[in-house]
């Protein structure tokens, strides 16, 4: 059995720093130390430190000694003034790339900004830095929960938990920048986490299984050893060498080991020595069981002499039991396959599986073990079929076709023979909020990565998509002209029309195509989604634009208003636009009618609006109607009443004045008239 160790594997930068710095101070005598919360998340070197005199305490007020270490996962500000105001003595081991982020958070907080954290809330970096964001942060673990957030158009810094997934801060991302407009990124992810991760991936796709080693309760680890799981390789996450066991080595040729960044060198040496004394025993084992039965059957091992760790073989099943299928392919004895090695997925019955008498490939990973049997996998015999496949698809660009069996974090797997991984983004052309909803369908698949060495397949659905988006629309572009009517979805919808989904290319709706009447907004006539007839009113292809109308498909009003309204016949409408010479009444949606001024009433109207108003609802009667030229004209003052006129009285006829006799003038009468006036006032 070999055994592989990743290059980047135990303490990073920061975390050797801390215990470094802490191990100094009690060697120059300044213990004992008191760490708030475990300076690292692993409990055996806890353990350690605090025989050195280094205390893990987890409250403020437990704290005796006067010196206290921050771990490596960083405090928020008012944790460190109540240190202060308890009169301790501060070592700060903040991992620099910690303090990083809590500067970018403190930073944009303070410019008005909401911090976005992709991290675990409940772990202490994170909730240093959500104390650092000044009351303004919020964590979330993935794209599902960022997406239930209620955000608004407002301004958002993007941090990232140091340990966190580069895939998963990559997706998310890309949701935002798609999303809001000020937003500003900061991938605050460790280059020592990427590396670790890297390494680690790197060698789960050489081996047959993977031994991540570091505290359970430890984030990094745990991503390490989810990492290692979703590349299809065997893997198991453990403390000590304490929890190794014996039968995960069964069979197993080759084992690769990995450790997080809060796990000590001496626990990574003891879980390799453990392996490798287990690895001796079990070949001195094999060594001593040289017996008679294996001379006696020397002689069948000629038919088989020529198979080779590696061959892909032809068998027959024989035998199924609970943990292990037994196959007949020509050798002396059965060959086994255990469970684990049917399929990269979860089997919880053999017969799900195969059948007895059911032919399979089988590939060969021991020709002998130390009781004769050949050991055998179908799982990579599956595989290397599948990668044959994948490579010839991948190389031709061709369609595949798989059936999607589990959701992780960042997208789906798909069955390809062996693990095939979809990102998220590339399941579908837009975001996809639920992947559950694609458990057990069979999807169209292009090959867009592939590493037939680290056994890795990366495909898209989008790229599919794609390709036929892009063939209808070429078809469209082709076949498309001015006068077609054409089934469309309405996509989006503006203040001045929609754009409808022609069926990869779209073309736009005006609101004045709508209706033959006023429309005020393209929402009183369509909604988005809508499947609607349109008629294309023009087509610039060289700008690649359409033009489209909904009104050129249902008769225009016009057409039937002779028979509808008759000259001399009284109708009701709203005064709709008011102009210098008139009025217009929309008589009908289509049928704006003129009511001209001096049509308005029987007095003199100087202005229209001095009589009439926007909206006001009105009585007129037709005096005109033509069709051809879509004219109406009407006239209120021809239904109300014509005033009557007030009599004058007659005038009184002219005083007669006799003819002058001769030789008197009128002077004289008048004379006569006034000193008779004059005789009566003196009387």
């Amino acid at each position: 059995m070999q055994i592989l160790i990743a290059p980047y594997a135990g303490f990073c930068f920061g975390v050797k720093k801390a215990i470094n710095e802490g191990e100094n101070l009690i060697n120059n005598g300044q213990g004992p130390l008191a760490s708030l919360g475990p300076l690292i998340h692993n409990p055996q070197e806890v353990s350690r430190l605090k025989n050195l005199g280094i205390i893990s305490r987890e409250n403020l007020n437990d704290i005796i000694e006067n010196k206290v270490l921050i771990r490596t996962h960083g405090i928020a500000p008012d944790v460190y003034n109540e240190l202060r105001k308890n009169k301790l003595e501060i070592i700060d081991c903040t991992c620099p790339y910690v303090k990083k982020v809590q500067q970018v958070a403190y930073e944009y907080a303070n410019k008005g900004y909401t911090i976005l954290i992709l991290g675990n809330k409940e772990h202490p970096e994170v909730q240093g830095i959500l104390g650092w964001s000044m009351g303004k942060g919020i964590a979330f673990r993935n794209l599902e929960e960022l997406s239930n957030l209620n955000l608004k158009n407002e301004k958002l810094c993007l941090v990232a938990q140091t340990t966190e997934n580069p895939d998963i801060f990559k997706e998310v991302s890309r949701f935002l920048e798609v999303k809001f407009t000020h937003l500003v990124v900061f991938n605050t992810i460790c280059s020592a986490t990427l590396q670790r991760q890297r390494s680690a991936l790197e060698l789960a796709s050489k081996v047959d299984l993977m031994i991540v080693v570091g505290g359970l309760n430890s984030a990094n680890t745990q991503k390490l050893a989810l990492l290692c799981h979703e590349t299809g390789t065997l893997t198991k996450h453990i403390e000590t060498a304490e929890d190794l066991q014996n039968d995960w080595f069964y069979d197993i040729d080759s084992v690769g080991v990995t450790a997080g960044a809060s796990t000590p060198d001496w626990i990574i040496e003891e879980v390799v020595r453990t392996m490798e004394e287990m690895k001796n025993n079990e070949e001195m084992q094999g060594a001593g069981k040289g017996t008679e039965m294996e001379k006696q059957l020397e002689q069948d091992m000629s038919k088989i002499e020529d198979i080779k760790p590696g061959d892909i073989l032809t068998g027959k099943v024989v035998q199924i039991n609970t943990d292990e299928v037994l196959v007949d392919v020509g050798g002396k004895s059965e060959g086994i396959i255990s469970v684990n090695e049917l399929s990269y997925r979860k089997i919880n019955d053999p017969n799900e599986l195969v059948e007895v008498g059911d032919d399979i490939q089988v590939l060969v990973l021991k020709v002998e073990n130390s009781e004769g049997n050949m050991i055998l996998s179908k799982r990579r015999a599956d595989q290397e079929e599948a990668l044959n496949k994948l490579e010839t698809a991948f190389n031709e660009g061709a369609i595949i076709e798989a059936e999607v069996v589990e959701v992780v974090k960042g997208g789906i797997l798909v069955d390809v023979g062996m693990r095939g991984f979809v990102p998220a983004s590339l399941v579908d052309r837009g975001y996809v909020e639920d992947l559950e909803q694609f458990i057990g369908q069979k999807l169209r698949l292009k090959v867009i990565e592939f590493d037939r060495k680290a056994r890795k397949a990366v495909l898209s659905r989008k790229a599919v998509l794609d390709e036929e988006l892009e063939a209808k629309r070429e078809k469209i572009w082709q076949e498309i002209a001015e006068g077609q009517t054409r089934k469309g979805v309405v996509q989006r919808i503006t203040d001045f029309g929609a754009f409808v989904d022609l069926g990869g290319v779209d073309g736009l709706l005006h609101v004045s195509e709508m209706g033959w009447g006023r429309v005020s907004h393209p929402r009183d006539v369509v909604s988005e989604g809508d499947e609607i007839e349109v008629y294309v009113l023009g087509v610039d292809k060289e700008n690649e634009r359409i033009s489209l109308g909904l009104k050129q498909l249902i008769p225009s009003p016009w057409e039937v208003a002779a028979e509808k309204y008759h000259v001399g016949s009284t109708i009701k409408g709203k005064v709709v636009r008011i102009a210098p010479f008139g009025a217009f009444v929309e008589v009908e949606p289509g049928i704006d009618a003129l009511v001209h001024i001096s049509q308005l009433s029987w007095d003199r109207v100087e202005k229209p609006e001095d009589v009439l108003s926007i909206g006001q609802e009105v009585e007129a009667k037709v005096l005109d109607i033509d069709s051809k030229n879509k004219r109406m004209s009407l006239s209120i003052k021809e239904v109300t009443s014509k005033p009557v006129k007030e009599k004058k009285e007659p005038e009184k006829p002219p005083v007669q004045i006799p003819n002058e006799p001769s030789g008197v003038t009128i002077g004289d009468v008048v004379g006569d008239i006034f000193n008779g006036i004059k005789d009566k006032e003196k009387d």
